[in-house]
């Protein structure tokens, strides 16, 4: 791809991931998400799911009521992609987006409020806010304790909104004779002052609109449908590229990542920066039947170079118990060769294994969504040099080929190279 506007991407890339099928505080399918900019905390928005009774209500309310009314739950999840803390927004809307900020070392949220039920019943944003997250919390629509709502424009439904963190633009998207973005200086907004800076209209997004993200120049869209008998894989999602300066479509793809998730429905988008690097993410809401998961992918703004490109860098595995390393700890990353994403490990492992064997856990970056699998060296006894490794989708890392009659005692990972999906 030849990049022609900044912040562009290339979402026909190579594609790597920020967590794999993490469950959130509800059993319901993300809407959206976004990433703490200094700490790297996840934040998920979703529906709250029905039969809760939270503060102030006399008893259980059903699913139903919570989608009209527009009640959600927000999740924090660490980089590791444990859940660290939880909050309940009432009379907000439908979470189609959200965006995380750092004011000074507190982290606010921004999403849509102020919630009406369409015409099936079903609560979405009329304006915006932003809020200090408070775990454990519920926060009610009108509440001195978030900011005062605004909406771009008498009427518009459907509000929205996202940060671009490398400009420090606020997006917001919202109906108005058709569907409109806009972006405005952030510190301006926090501070209650609105002075558009752009507007474009929404371009076709080839399907069922699921999400946005703004990075640069560049306007991204999400849109799909859940796997099903109606919609199998390779299923319907679909990623495109918009101008800002024009509202041109730059480019639009059919995304095959992750073809091992059960249910995959496209919910979300985000961008974030690491060590300086662009990223721009997709979700997909996971598990049929539920409760349903998050897992979230990464298309990586970082240079090629020399034909290859660093998607995640190297990170350690956790060893299995009974498992020590042999020389250098093991370590795996992803990176691109020709456009194909590989997982690479390193390192050895020492053990009596006398049967196929747990010996590490992978990070969520690193967690395939189908097995991934490659020899490599081991003890020689009897001929046999060789054992099986696999990556799996549990996060699990299995070596294969120990019997009680021939022990594997040692391991290196460092032939490990395997395609990556």
């Amino acid at each position: 791809m030849s990049v022609s506007v900044e912040g562009q991407i290339d979402i026909a890339g190579p594609v790597g991931k920020l967590l794999h099928r993490r469950p959130l505080k509800n059993g319901t399918v993300m809407q959206s998400f976004g990433v703490e900019p200094v700490t790297g905390e996840i934040f998920v928005i979703q529906v709250a799911q029905g039969g809760l009774t939270l503060e102030g209500e006399s008893g259980p309310v059903s699913y139903a009521d919570r989608v009209a009314h527009g009640d959600l739950c927000v999740t924090r999840l660490s980089q590791a992609g444990a859940i660290t803390g939880h909050m309940y927004l009432r009379g907000f809307g439908h979470g189609v987006s959200m965006a995380v900020e750092n004011r000074g070392g507190v982290t606010r949220l921004w999403t849509e409020t102020a919630s009406k039920p369409n015409s099936s019943n079903e609560g979405y944003g009329t304006a915006i806010t932003h809020f200090e997250f408070r775990s454990g919390t519920v926060l009610d629509h009108g509440s001195p304790l978030h900011a005062t709502p605004y909406t771009p424009a008498a009427g518009a439904t459907g509000v929205t909104c996202t940060i671009d963190p490398t400009t420090n633009r606020l997006i917001v998207r919202f109906g108005l004779s058709g569907m409109k973005y806009e972006s405005y200086d952030l510190a301006k907004a926090a501070a209650g002052v609105w002075e558009p800076i752009a507007r474009i209209a929404q371009p076709n997004p080839n399907g069922v609109f699921q999400g946005y993200a703004s990075l640069g120049g560049v306007l991204y869209m999400l849109a799909g449908q859940a796997i099903g008998p109606d919609n199998p894989f390779p299923g319907n999602t679909y990623l495109t590229a918009v101008d800002w300066a024009t509202g041109a479509v730059l480019d639009q793809h059919h995304v095959l990542a992750a073809p091992g998730l059960e249910y995959r429905e496209p919910e979300g988008m985000a961008v974030s920066l690491r060590d300086g690097v662009p990223h721009l993410h997709f979700g997909f809401a996971c598990e049929n039947p539920g409760p349903r998961t998050c897992t979230i992918m990464s298309l990586s703004g970082a240079p090629e170079v020399d034909g290859v490109k660093v998607l995640t860098d190297w990170q350690p595995l956790t060893l299995a118990a009974g498992v020590t390393a042999d020389q250098n700890a093991p370590q795996g990353r992803l990176i691109s060769l020709a456009g194909t994403t590989t997982l690479q490990l390193s390192g050895g492992v020492k053990g009596t294994f006398s049967a196929d064997a747990v010996i590490a856990t992978l990070p969520d970056a690193l967690t395939p969504s189908m097995p991934a699998r490659a020899g490599v060296p081991r003890n020689n006894r009897a001929s046999r040099c060789v054992a099986h490794a696999e990556a799996e989708t549990d996060r699990q890392l299995r070596l294969y080929g120990g019997t009680g009659d021939n022990v594997i005692t040692w391991a290196q990972l460092d032939s490990f190279s395997a395609v990556w999906r």
